[in-house]
Order: structure tokens, then C-alpha cells, then sequence
């Protein structure tokens, strides 16, 4: 440091001494070129002053004095000048010789300091190389130390985990055997009085136990303890166990208790399950007595006897549903007993015979009306009885008849459609009282998770059993009754349906009957024939009806327009108005929404068809059989037309409904034009 200092004190002495010499260097130039310009304007002067003088020499007295005034002042301060331009050139000599004199110690000086100056760079670079190895060295060496730590760190973690998986793994059994050595190495971590390499050693003699754990799982171990007796007042016994893998077996020392250990819901105690057979009982205590025998096996580790244990019957499993399950069997059992009460009494309802049917309207045809009672008897059923009321009025208008066999169907159809209601009523019940069970079950297990907690799942087991048991029984007895309601109303509207369909055959018959032997009447006594000749062609036309057969008896194939058609009709007289066609309409009890009236003449023949749109714009003294011939669309199908003909018809015309016609053109019933365009 001091040779730094002496160093620079010289380079500064150096430089002062030379900036000096610069200076005096300069100051001597200065008055040098100073007397030079003096000298120039003196001569200047001298020759301006001799051509003046020349010129002037007589005129000009007083300025020859002051240019010799003047001449006397330059003179004299060329003189101190030029005294003081030689003191200074005697100074800068006097100067130069001294730093002669001390310029070669100072080289020499100047030359070992820079040689020193040298040496001390370059110890300098040394050191400054030295320092960053140094340095780089103590990077390398923090990086090693934190990666060691993050390793300990990650082993430290990595040994935890394995302790607490180990214990999770260790059979109930095991614990008593590995406690000594599971604890401390478990509380070592979070114990500060130990170093790391205590807790690594504790650790590591953990791990070394659970390696000796696997070779002594292949030949079995046997080893001290005790468990809980399950079978008695749920005593402490002290015993041995005896492992071979996951299979653990214990025997108390007093030999009365022998079976296999298993773990009990919060409990952490092993607790004994003894063997149900006695052969299983002896070779356990066989094995545990001598260390070598036959061992009994459970393959599912316990989980059969667990399962075994869930089994309930029927009853325990209806119990658990609480007081909500005493309404649901009670509304189940109704609803059952009406639906076999109803299921016998629609199934014991005769269908109607086509042949017998046909006997009687040949009866009819042939006006042999004690005949006919025996034949409408015979059909018997609720068409049967319909068939007797229309055979005991059958000399009624047809009105009248058709009134009084619609009202036979309607006291039918109330006695068919009796209870049913109730199957429906239970069928939708069923499911809200299992909902009630539900809100009930939750609400009772949510009061027993503010008494006691959510941990214990025991303890909620009965709130969640209620709220899902009633649900189920609900439905159980929903779906049945609701399937039970479909098939019984089906069978009930079924029967409803023959006895619509064969009432309007009937009518249809009668009223044809009459009319032609009106039509035949008339013309007969237009022809002057005697009585005799006239009841004999009357008899032979009754013959040939006889003989013939009505067509309207035939059975309707499936496929045709008469087996999908309706027959509740609303028709009208072509002489009717519209004022009595709208009450027609309000009086008809037909369920189908209605679009439009039939028209027929006095024969029962269709004439037509109005759309109910018609009658209500139209005057009230309208006659509908002017609105049936400004109608194009009265399109009609016969009784045995395909279903898709049908079909068809609705795609061309696009109509709603369509009359359906046997083929002495009596309207029969009327085909309907579902969603899809078919007719239905």
C-alpha cells in the first residue's frame, strides 16, 4: 500500500514539475512575440513618422514632440520587457538544469515502481482468479449441500409415509407385535431433543422390522397377545396368535376360545370370531399348540362372514322403514285384493259368439221375436243383457232403441270401471307415502349427526335405512298397481266396445229390416196383388235375408277399416237444422273430440258430412243436408277396406275423419286420423 502511495506521489511531482515547465515555456513565447509586435510598430511608426516629416516638416513643430514622447515610452517599455523576457529565460534554464539533475533518480525510481506496479497487477489477477475458483467452489459446495437436504428431506418424507402405510397394512393382530418399535418411529420426526441421525436410525430399524415381517409371513409367526371374545361379555383373554400371511388364528391360554381375529368397527382391539365347526376349531388349536398342523382357510379374509352377517329377512328388511311402511302394505293389500276382485269379475264376462249373433239378427230378420229373446239370451254377458232390452224394444222406433241400449251401456260401464279408481289412487299414493318415509329417514339422520357427529356411520344407519326402504316399497307397490290398472281398464274398455259395436249392428239391422219390408210393402200395393200373393213374395224376401245373412255380423278382419273404427256415431237426418244437429252434438256422450256430424237419410244411408265449423257459422234453420252437398270431401271407406287403403285416403284427401260404410251403405262407425296421418 505505501509503494502505491509513493508511486503515485512521484507520477504527481512529475507532472507538476512538467506542466511548469510548460508554463514558463509559454510565458517566454508570450513575450517574445509581444517584443516582436513592439519592434513592428516601432518601425511602423519611424516610417510613418518620415514620410510625415517629409511632407510636413515645416507645419507640423508640435507633432515631431509627441512622436519623440512617444518613441521615448515604447523605448523604455521594450527595455523592462525585454528584462523581464531575460529573468524568465534565466529561470527556465535554472529550472531545466535542475529537473536534468533529478530527472535520472526519478527514471530509475519510476522504472522499479512500475516494475513493482507489475508484480502487484499481476499477484492481484492471481488473487481475483484464486477468489472466483474459490467462489465457484462455494457455489458448487451450497448446490451439493442443498441437493443432500432436499434428498434427506425427500428420505424423511419418503420413511414417514412408509411408516404410517406399514401400520394402515398391519393386521389388527400385528400391532401388539410391532408397537415398540412403530411408535417412536413414528413420534421420532416430531421429536426435537433428537439429531437427524436418531430419527434416521429409528426410522431405519423400523424398516428393517418390516423387511423381517416379509420372510416371516411365508413360514408363520406366532407371537403373544390378547383380543376381545365376541361370544361372551365381550372379555379381554390373553392368548397366542398365530399368522400365516393375512390369516391370523388366536387361542387363550385357558383353551376355551379359538377362532380367527378380525377387526370390530371402532374398535382397536383384535376381536376373536370363533369357528363354527368344531373339526375347524381343533386344527386351529392343533396348529397353535404344536406350530405345525392344518390350518383352516377363509379365502375372503372375513368379508363371507360379514356378508353372511347383512343378511336379513324379509320382515327385519320391511321393519326398517319405520311407521311410514304400516300405510303402504295396508294400501298395497287393498289395491291388490280389488284388482283380483276386479280380474275375476272381468274375466268372467262372456265375449259375445259372432254365430250367435248372427242367429239372432237372422231371428230378428225373420220377426220371430220369442226367437230372438232366446237367441239374445243365449249371447249372454253384457252384451247379452244389452241384446235382451233391444229384442224387448225392438218395435220401437230406432231412436228409442238406440237410447235404451245406450243406456244399458252406460250402467255397464259404471258397474266395469267400479274400483278401478282406487288401483290408480294407489298406484300414485304408493311412490308420495315412500317419499314421506324419505323425508322422515333424513330427518332423523340428521338429528343423529347433531347428537353424535358424522364419524359414526352405525349410529346413522337407521335414519338411512328408513329413507331408502319406504322408496323402495313405494315403487314396489306402484308399479305393479299401476300395470294392474292399465289391464283391468283395458278389459273393462274392451267390453264396452263389443257391446257399442254389436248395439249398433243391431239397430242398424232392425232398422233396415223394417224399411225394406216397407219398400217391399209399397211397391206390392202399387201392383193390385191379392193378400195371399202378398204375403208370399214377403216371405220370400225374408228367406233370402234369412239366407243370406247380414254382413255386418261377419267378424272384422284386423287389418280392415271395420276392426279400427268407432261406433259411437253422431249422425243426423238430412232434413235436420243446424240448431237441432248442435244439440245432437251437446247431447252425444261420446270421450273423442268431435270435428264434424254424419248425415243419413230416412233410411240410415250416409248422405254426408258437416264439420262442426259449419254449424256454428251457419243460420240455426240451416238444413244440414245443404251443407252435406256443398261438402266435396265426403269421402267414405266400407267396412272391409284395407287399413292402409285407409290410410291412403287420409294422405289424399287430408281429412280428419272418415265414415266407415257396409255395403248396403249404412253408416257403421267412422275411422279417426291419428298423428301420424293413419287412420286408428
Amino acid at each position: 500500500m505505501r509503494i502505491r502511495i509513493a508511486l503515485i506521489f512521484v507520477l504527481l511531482t512529475a507532472v507538476s514539475l512538467t506542466v511548469y515547465a510548460k508554463d514558463e515555456k509559454k510565458e517566454s513565447e508570450e513575450a517574445s512575440e509581444l517584443l516582436e509586435l513592439f519592434a513592428d510598430q516601432e518601425s511602423a511608426n519611424e516610417q510613418e513618422a518620415t514620410e510625415q516629416n517629409s511632407d510636413t516638416a515645416d507645419s507640423n513643430v508640435v507633432s515631431v514632440t509627441e512622436q519623440v514622447k512617444e518613441q521615448s515610452n515604447f523605448s523604455q517599455a521594450s527595455a523592462s520587457i525585454q528584462k523581464k523576457l531575460q529573468d524568465s529565460i534565466d529561470e527556465l534554464n535554472r529550472l531545466r538544469e535542475q529537473v536534468i539533475e533529478e530527472k535520472v533518480p526519478l527514471s530509475r525510481k519510476l522504472r522499479e515502481l512500475q516494475s513493482e506496479l507489475l508484480e502487484v497487477r499481476q499477484e492481484y489477477k492471481d488473487t481475483t482468479r484464486m477468489l472466483d475458483s474459490r467462489t465457484l467452489d462455494l457455489s458448487n459446495l451450497r448446490e451439493r449441500i442443498k441437493d443432500r437436504k432436499q434428498e434427506a428431506s425427500y428420505l424423511s418424507h419418503l420413511l414417514g409415509e412408509y411408516i404410517n402405510k406399514f401400520e394402515s397394512r398391519l393386521h389388527i393382530a400385528e400391532i401388539q407385535l410391532y408397537k415398540d418399535i412403530l411408535e417412536p418411529a413414528k413420534l421420532a420426526p416430531e421429536n426435537k431433543t433428537l439429531s437427524e441421525k436418531e430419527i434416521y436410525e429409528k426410522q431405519a430399524a423400523l424398516l428393517t422390522v418390516s423387511l423381517d415381517r416379509l420372510f416371516d409371513a411365508f413360514g408363520g409367526v406366532q407371537f403373544k397377545g390378547h383380543a376381545v371374545d365376541s361370544t361372551g361379555d365381550g372379555l379381554v383373554k390373553q392368548g397366542t396368535f398365530s399368522m400365516i400371511g393375512p390369516i391370523a388364528i388366536f387361542k387363550s391360554d385357558d383353551g376355551q376360545v379359538v377362532g380367527t381375529i378380525e377387526t370390530r368397527l371402532n374398535s382397536l382391539e383384535p376381536t376373536i370370531i370363533p369357528f363354527s365347526n368344531i373339526l375347524d376349531t381343533e386344527a386351529a388349536s392343533n396348529v397353535i399348540s404344536n406350530s405345525s398342523g392344518m390350518i383352516p382357510i377363509d379365502p375372503s379374509l372375513g368379508n363371507a362372514y360379514k356378508l353372511e352377517k347383512t343378511k336379513e329377512t324379509f320382515i327385519e328388511h320391511a321393519q326398517k322403514g319405520g311407521v311410514v311402511m304400516i300405510p303402504i302394505f295396508a294400501l298395497a293389500g287393498a289395491a291388490l285384493l280389488v284388482a283380483l276382485y276386479k280380474a275375476v269379475f272381468l274375466l268372467s264376462k262372456r265375449k259375445p259368439s259372432a254365430r250367435k249373433i248372427r242367429a239372432l239378427l237372422n231371428a230378428v230378420t225373420a220377426k220371430d221375436e220369442k226367437a230372438a229373446m232366446a237367441k239374445a239370451k243365449s249371447v249372454g254377458g253384457p252384451v247379452g243383457k244389452m241384446l235382451v232390452t233391444g229384442v224387448e224394444h225392438i218395435k220401437e222406433p230406432r231412436e228409442l232403441i238406440e237410447e235404451i241400449m245406450y243406456e244399458k251401456v252406460l250402467a255397464t260401464r259404471l258397474k266395469l270401471q267400479r274400483f278401478l279408481p282406487f288401483i290408480a289412487i294407489s298406484a300414485a299414493s304408493a311412490p308420495l307415502l315412500g317419499l314421506l318415509g324419505t323425508v322422515t329417514g333424513i330427518i332423523k339422520t340428521f338429528k343423529l349427526i347433531t347428537v353424535f357427529g358424522s364419524g359414526d356411520a352405525s349410529s346413522l344407519s337407521g335414519g338411512i335405512a328408513e329413507a331408502l326402504i319406504t322408496t323402495e316399497f313405494g315403487l314396489i307397490v306402484a308399479i305393479p298397481s299401476l300395470l294392474l290398472h292399465a289391464f283391468l281398464s283395458r278389459k273393462a274398455k274392451s267390453i264396452i266396445n263389443q257391446m257399442e259395436q254389436s248395439a249398433v249392428i243391431f239397430v242398424n239391422h232392425v232398422s233396415k229390416t223394417i224399411h225394406q219390408e216397407n219398400d217391399a210393402q209399397n211397391v206390392l200395393s202399387k201392383l193390385k196383388l191379392t193378400a195371399s200373393q202378398t204375403e208370399d213374395i214377403l216371405k220370400n224376401i225374408r228367406n233370402q235375408a234369412q239366407l243370406s245373412g247380414p254382413e255386418s255380423v261377419r267378424p272384422y278382419s284386423d287389418d280392415t277399416a271395420g276392426a279400427i273404427m268407432n261406433t259411437p256415431v253422431i249422425s243426423v237426418n238430412k232434413t235436420a237444422t243446424v240448431a237441432e244437429a248442435i244439440d245432437r252434438v251437446r247431447n252425444a256422450n261420446i270421450s273423442d273430440d268431435v270435428d264434424n256430424v254424419f248425415v243419413v237419410d230416412e233410411y240410415g244411408k250416409f248422405a254426408g258430412q258437416v264439420m262442426i265449423h259449419q254449424l256454428l257459422t251457419k243460420p240455426e234453420q240451416t238444413q244440414v243436408e245443404a251443407l252435406a252437398s256443398a261438402n266435396t270431401n265426403n269421402v267414405f271407406v266400407r267396412i272391409d277396406t284395407h287399413k292402409n287403403e285407409v290410410n291412403d285416403l287420409f294422405s289424399k284427401y287430408d281429412v280428419v275423419n272418415m265414415p266407415v260404410l257396409d255395403h248396403e251403405d249404412q253408416l257403421v262407425g267412422w275411422v279417426k286420423r291419428n298423428g301420424n296421418g293413419d287412420g286408428k
